[in-house]
């Protein structure tokens, strides 16, 4: 995998990484803050109607678990805690920023985003290996350097088809022959000009490059997230296709046994997650 500078030099400036949206700013500066300021956190979500709706379906899934249910940004936070609402509300404003004009395409794309952000949170709570927040972020947010790509390079939709099929190298080695970088990449330039956390970052860079789970300096949390990823991206795909998951061919044996997943707890796993997402 190409050093994330390199690939900054080469391609990063000319893929109109969308700038952070206002509401993404002030939760970072609240955030930071020993006493943030929570109804203004509330007010300023509250403004941007999308992202407000969409928290809210978001935070009464099933994915977390409430007792009950949020009828309000601020409620929303009484019942989750700020850092959940905070990193919800991050993952949730990236769809805003790259969705632009109506596109099929891109609806798609951004609809499986969320079902693997709601299987990922739901797997963070069972695993209890990284918060269920950041689990739903990165659901929503590991793959957003593809409609970035997407927009860049007319020939791309086939490429990520290739990508999809190949058994033979790693889905981002596919890209950078085809197109010269890689959608883990720019995701994770994204990700830092948001001022995502490194474990998120590191996770989204890394989440197709397999030496993450034997390389002793990647920390314990980012193989826990990219170990995530994989298990609800597999999930979903046995809930929509028929067809081998070629990525969890790859994955699965690593995976597993990060987890220290034996082939029972497995299956009880994909179950609870299925359900989970079926009771949305």
């Amino acid at each position: 995998m190409n050093q994330p500078v390199e690939l900054e030099q080469a391609f990063v400036k000319n893929l109109a990484i969308p700038p952070r949206p206002q509401v993404v700013s002030m939760l970072f500066e609240e955030m930071s803050r020993d006493e943030p300021d929570l109804r203004r956190v509330a007010k300023v979500i509250s403004a941007d109607v999308g992202i407000a709706g969409a928290m809210l379906k978001t935070v009464n899934s099933s994915a977390f678990g409430l007792s009950r249910k949020a009828t309000s940004v601020a409620q929303a936070i009484d019942l989750l805690g700020m850092r959940n609402v905070s990193g919800i509300a991050t993952g949730l404003a990236i769809r805003h920023s790259i969705s632009g004009a109506a596109n099929a395409a891109l609806d798609r794309f951004w609809d499986s985003a969320e079902k693997t952000a709601i299987i990922s949170a739901h797997l963070a709570r069972v695993l209890r290996e990284v918060p269920a927040d950041e689990a739903y972020t990165l659901g929503l947010f590991h793959d957003c350097g593809i409609p970035l790509l997407l927009r860049q390079f007319p020939a791309y939709k086939e490429t990520l088809a290739r990508a999809n099929r190949s058994a033979e190298r790693s889905f981002t080695q596919t890209e950078e022959a085809e197109v010269g970088t890689h959608h883990a990449a720019v995701g994770y330039f994204l990700a830092r000009s948001w001022h995502l956390s490194e474990p998120l970052s590191m996770a989204i860079l890394r989440h197709h490059d397999i030496e993450a789970f034997a390389d002793a300096s990647v920390p314990g949390a980012v193989r826990s997230f990219i170990g995530i990823i994989h298990l609800a991206e597999h999930i979903q795909h046995l809930m929509m296709r028929s067809t081998v998951d070629v990525e969890w061919v790859k994955f699965e044996a690593v995976v597993l046994r990060h987890f220290s997943l034996g082939e029972e707890d497995f299956i009880n796993l994909v179950d609870g997650a299925q359900e989970s997402l079926q009771a949305e």
